[in-house]
């Protein structure tokens, strides 16, 4: 809902994280200013992979009786997502339910395409492609002459992730470039990391492995340090398997020994430990995940 890279580009010596907590000190708790950097604490947290601050964070915030609706709509997306990445489907969509009630009558209200950006992104998290896909092409329809690099950031990211569940990898790599080339002109470092690194994942899946590392490498030095830490790792980690998919196996331990294992286990996925685990063995196994 709230980008936070925009607030912290007012400060660009001071780590986003700290300008946020600063400026939540001093402000009301529970002002209209409060839950305004509370909400881009909550995308740090999410756009950082800070998947344990953010469900702490949302779980505390959902417990207060009267919030703002753009807040709390900002809480059942969060919520929706942290619940289905443990396998609370359930649960999840009660959350997504009432998100997608609320970004609904966000969109006619202000007819923000974002807000059915954000929809959709919703339906496809939750596995209901083929409405994701309707909204999608609807926005991408009635926004077509819109200028904002960040919509069409955000529309094609989430193409590609419809097409790529639906097998469409092509597709989903047409999607993913466009997106980069979309966003590459703001110099925004974070969201150009991001699309880079999605792209390679996509060529990786079509098994491109030389272009695919070479966007891996594009996103990895870009990324801020500090900010982009646990991105850092999961990056470092594909690009290791890559190597060993090229065959350059004193590559893959080069970049193996760069791994910080304690913040790669902050967005534990069983992939993730276990393709470590294959790349380390004395005959690396490249997994084809």
């Amino acid at each position: 809902m709230n980008d936070h890279e925009a607030f912290c580009r007012q400060d660009p010596a001071t780590a986003c994280l700290e300008q946020l907590q600063q400026a939540l000190a001093q402000s009301e708790a529970f002002s209209v200013r409060w839950y305004q950097l509370k909400s881009y604490q909550l995308d740090y947290f999410f756009d950082k992979h800070l998947e344990d601050d953010l469900a702490t964070q949302t779980t505390q915030l959902l417990q207060l009786e009267a919030v703002p609706a753009v807040f709390r709509t900002q809480l059942y997306f969060y919520q929706a997502k942290i619940l289905h990445a443990k396998g609370q489907r359930i649960q999840a969509l009660h959350y997504a339910d009432l998100a997608a009630n609320d970004l609904e009558q966000l969109f006619q209200a202000f007819a923000d395409p974002l807000r059915l950006v954000e929809l959709a992104n919703l339906h496809s998290v939750m596995g209901e492609q083929a409405q994701a896909w309707q909204l999608l092409v609807l926005a991408d329809s009635r926004y077509s002459k819109s200028k904002d690099p960040v919509f069409w950031f955000e529309l094609n990211t989430n193409k590609a992730l419809v097409q790529q569940a639906n097998g469409r990898l092509a597709d989903a790599a047409y999607s993913r470039k466009l997106a980069l080339d979309a966003i590459k002109p703001t110099g925004d470092a974070g969201k150009i990391s991001v699309a880079s690194g999605n792209l390679g994942r996509t060529y990786q899946l079509l098994g491109q492995y030389g272009l695919a590392l070479h966007y891996y490498q594009q996103s990895l030095q870009i990324m801020l340090p500090g900010a982009d830490d646990v991105r850092r790792q999961l990056h470092l980690l594909r690009s290791a398997q890559l190597h060993c998919q090229l065959q350059q196996y004193a590559e893959a331990r080069q970049v193996l020994s760069r791994i910080d294992t304690t913040l790669l286990e902050t967005v534990f996925r069983p992939a993730h430990s276990l393709l470590q685990q294959q790349l380390l063995l004395p005959v690396p196994h490249c997994s084809a995940d």
